[in-house]
């Protein structure tokens, strides 16, 4: 296990990409009306590219809002819609906003209820059910796709994420690992795969393993703001380098300004200046650090609760509870 991280990098620099699994029920309505088709798969690869920005699913809605308009029985454009709608509920981690997953599996029924040999979206049925913590229906959605046939990488992902919900690690890694093999052309799948593994080693406490999972979807999607703020989430709770959580952090922030990554980098300035603290003569120069991270983050319970789960940052939840208490008399 401790050997695979270094053995995917090679791989990765020496296989070829694997073509695109392209569906039976797509080639039939990319025959039956190319141009919609057309319309539909520029849709598709918007959602693709998609990590978190809203100008790309209002791009893609207009596009696949054409496309039914003109065909309402237009099935892969159901599929998308459904995952559309997953993104647009999306919050962080497995956070989603309530009730935003509904329209999502009515649409992916649609897709099902016009082509029920649709296995793609049977794939994308089970990753929906997954989210909504469906797991017995997630797993006979992917069951079904499995037993209709399809070579899309999506179905050892969402089976992986699957079987990671039910605790099995082992299982998930080799899914996971099953998709790096393909070297799919799906730039989406195959980041995710990454991510999926650098999530088992997490999990397992493998923190080296981790650590380099991070710098292996970096070397991948140097671009992708999550990753990033992924990557201080780890080192800050699990690998205890509060330096190298706002390097990171901050390089987040610089692509994307987002909730989660402000949360986590304010949790990681907070612990550098708790930290500061416990030398007397830096009590000055931690200040700074309290200052930009209220300034990202001034809700300090939210802070308090986070930083107190960790064995890393206890040392900042207790800090945080001193500076409220005190200045809870001052005000008072």
């Amino acid at each position: 296990m401790k050997k695979s991280i270094a053995f995917l990098i090679l791989l990765s620099s020496l296989a070829a990409h694997a073509e695109e699994w392209i569906s039976p029920i797509d080639k039939k309505y990319s025959t039956k009306n190319p141009k919609l088709y057309s319309e539909m798969s520029h849709a598709k690869n918007i959602l693709d590219s998609w990590s978190g920005q809203g100008e790309k699913l209002i791009e893609a809605d207009t596009l696949l809002k054409g496309v039914l308009k003109s065909d309402g029985s237009f099935a892969p454009a159901y599929k998308e819609y459904g995952r559309l709608y997953i993104m647009a509920g999306y919050i962080n981690y497995n956070n989603f906003e309530s009730g935003s997953l509904n329209p999502a599996e009515a649409s992916i029924l649609k897709s099902i209820e016009i082509e029920p040999s649709y296995a793609d979206s049977y794939v994308l049925l089970g990753h929906l059910y997954t989210n909504m913590q469906r797991y017995s229906d997630a797993e006979s959605a992917l069951k079904k796709a499995e037993s209709i046939g399809t070579k899309i990488p999506w179905l050892d992902l969402n089976w992986a994420d699957l079987l990671i919900k039910r605790d099995k690690y082992k299982e998930a890694f080799q899914r996971y690992q099953s998709v790096i093999k393909t070297r799919t052309s799906n730039r989406k799948a195959y980041a995710n795969a990454l991510s999926g593994l650098t999530t088992v080693y997490r999990y397992l406490g493998q923190y080296d393993n981790a650590n380099n999972g991070f710098k292996q979807e970096i070397s991948y999607e140097p671009g992708n703001a999550w990753v990033w703020g992924n990557y201080s989430d780890f080192l800050l709770f699990d690998y205890n380098d509060v330096d190298g959580a706002i390097v990171k952090g901050e390089k987040a922030l610089s692509i994307m300004d987002y909730g989660m990554g402000r949360f986590t980098l304010a949790c990681a300035l907070y612990t550098k200046w708790a930290l500061m603290l416990q030398d007397a003569n830096k009590t000055t120069e931690a200040q700074p650090y309290f200052e930009k991270a209220r300034a990202l983050y001034p809700d300090l319970e939210q802070i308090i609760e986070k930083t107190a789960q960790y064995k890393n940052t206890m040392i900042t939840s207790k800090a945080l509870q001193t500076w409220l208490t005190t200045h809870s008399t001052v005000t008072h």
